[in-house]
This record gives C-alpha cells, sequence and structure tokens, in this order.
C-alpha cells in the first residue's frame, strides 16, 4: 500500500471501475481496485491498513460462514465495516462450492435452479447482515459457466468478477471482470509491481469458448487487435505450460494433439507491446467433462 501511494496510484472503489465499464471509458491509467474474498476475520486487519492510507476496497461476503463461524467477520465487525464509506460489500455466494465443477454431470436447467437457490439464500442472510443486497458477484474459486453467468445476470447482477489473473480496461466484460490475485506466492512486491505494469491485450475473438469444452483436444487461437503492435507472443495452459504462439494474419495460435486431462485449465496469450514494451495478457478458464456435453 505504501507503494501504491508513494508512485501515484489512485485507488478507487470498484463501484467507480464498473461505472466505467459499464459506459465503456477509458480507466485512466495507474488506476487500483483492491478486493478481498470470503470475509474473513483477518479483513480487519486489512482494512486497520487500508484505512491508514484512505484506500477504499469491496469485501465479497461468503454469505454462509460471515456473522457465524469462528474464523469469519462478526456480526459486530460487519457492523463497523459497513458504517464506514471506505467499504463496499459483494456476494460470494451462501455456500462457496465449485459450481462449475457441479455441471459437469448435471442437467443445465437443474443447475441453474440450485444456482438461484444459492444465491437467493446469500441475499437473505446479507440483506439481514448488511440491510441491503450487494448486486456485484465474484464467482467461488473463480469458476465461471455460461449457465452461471446467464443465472446472475437473470438475477439483476450487474458485474461478475472472476480470478482470472489479468488486468482491465474498457473492453473488459461486466460479466467477466478479471482480477489480479495477490496472495501467497504471488504477494511478493516483485510479483506486485509486474501485474501493475500489465497491459490488457486486445484480442477480439478466442477458441475454445468460456466454460466446458465442445471437443478436446481443443482448438486454440486469439484473434488480436492491432497484432503488428506486438512480439515475443506465447499461450499458456495450466496443465501444458508456456507454448510459442505462431501466427497468421491477426491470429495466435498453437495446436495440441494430446487431450486435455484436467478438470480446470486456465489459457492465456501473452505478448509483449514493441511501443510501450510492457507485457500484455488476455486469460479465461476451460473445464473438461468425459461426456462431452456443452457447456
Amino acid at each position: 500500500m505504501e507503494y501504491l501511494k508513494k508512485n501515484g496510484y489512485s485507488v478507487i472503489p470498484l463501484s467507480k471501475l464498473v461505472d466505467y465499464l459499464q459506459r465503456r471509458e477509458e480507466i485512466p491509467e495507474k488506476t487500483v481496485v483492491i478486493t478481498i474474498d470470503d470475509g474473513y476475520r483477518s479483513t480487519m486487519k486489512a482494512y486497520r491498513i487500508l484505512k491508514r492510507y484512505s484506500f477504499p476496497f469491496t469485501v465479497f461476503l461468503y454469505a454462509e460462514g460471515v456473522g457465524r463461524y469462528p474464523d469469519y467477520l462478526t456480526k459486530e465487525q460487519l457492523s463497523q465495516l459497513k458504517k464506514d464509506p471506505l467499504v463496499e460489500f459483494g456476494n460470494h455466494s451462501y455456500s462457496h462450492r465449485h459450481f462449475a465443477k457441479i455441471l459437469s454431470d448435471m442437467d443445465t436447467e437443474k443447475y441453474k435452479k440450485l444456482l438461484v437457490e444459492d444465491t437467493l439464500k446469500a441475499e437473505k442472510r446479507l440483506k439481514k447482515l448488511l440491510g441491503y443486497v450487494p448486486k456485484f458477484y465474484a464467482f467461488p474459486y473463480g469458476e465461471y459457466t455460461k449457465p452461471f453467468i446467464q443465472a446472475l445476470k437473470e438475477m439483476g447482477y450487474i458485474a461478475l468478477f472472476t480470478q482470472d489473473p489479468q488486468n482491465v480496461d474498457e473492453n473488459t466484460p461486466l460479466w467477466l471482470i478479471h482480477r489480479q490475485p495477490v496472495v501467497g506466492s504471488w504477494a511478493k512486491m516483485k510479483h506486485f509491481k509486474e501485474v501493475l505494469n500489465t497491459e490488457v491485450l486486445p484480442v477480439i475473438k478466442h477458441s475454445p469458448d468460456i466454460g466446458y469444452l465442445k471437443s478436446n483436444p481443443p482448438e486454440i487461437f486469439a484473434q488480436v487487435k492491432n497484432i503488428e503492435s506486438y512480439k515475443n507472443c506465447g499461450v499458456y495452459v495450466s496443465e501444458l505450460g508456456w507454448i510459442k504462439a505462431q501466427r497468421k494474419g491477426n491470429r495466435l495460435y498453437v495446436k495440441i494433439t494430446k487431450p486435455l486431462k484436467k478438470w480446470k485449465n486456465r489459457i492465456a496469450f501473452t505478448c509483449w507491446n514493441k511501443k510501450t514494451k510492457k507485457k500484455a495478457t488476455y486469460f479465461w478458464s476451460v473445464y473438461t467433462r468425459k461426456n462431452g456435453k456443452d457447456n
């Protein structure tokens, strides 16, 4: 937080970022948003630090746990936080399950019903704890599917947040807003500085689509706007690691011949911007299942 302050970064509320995205307005350089997931009691330690710097932040609450389980914020702590204008809240589900994985062997309509029921339980609990129902939602474990997104949209959610480690620009969709994890080994200053200086690779279209794979091995490519502005491009697939990207026109691609085996994979295209000398990335998540159903 001291680094952000000394180096001229502007820390804005999450609601202001969402406003930028709703208007498709360019986000000013050196803009940062801070979010905290789950609502552990350690949030109060973060609060004391962020309060010192007058930095706004958002807590996505695991509704079943907060105000109830020992490791989570108490009702009194939540009451203290909600009185501070620096603090915003979001929904992080009621039960915090691997919802994307549940779809692997469940009918889509039953799946959406399960999601709606869980979200309604969360909303009821959050209304009791906060006095209102937040309309920002962070996917548990950062895992999302098309029916999951659709269910939340239909329930009136304004913005949905992933854990895909990428920055945000004015073209970021409101239903897949990326966040850079700063936790564990990724909480070191070297990594923190790197992500602050990373750009968004302007991907127009990509394959495979988000969610469950329709074919495996998948066709992996990304069509990039102004591709001539980039060099040294690579592709990352969780279970395969980094692969040098091939290029044809504005398309970057790799060919893989063996099916992906992991249930969950993140795919990323990364290039270096020739002009700014910065790394530019684009991430999304895919899943595999044996029965080959659509997502």
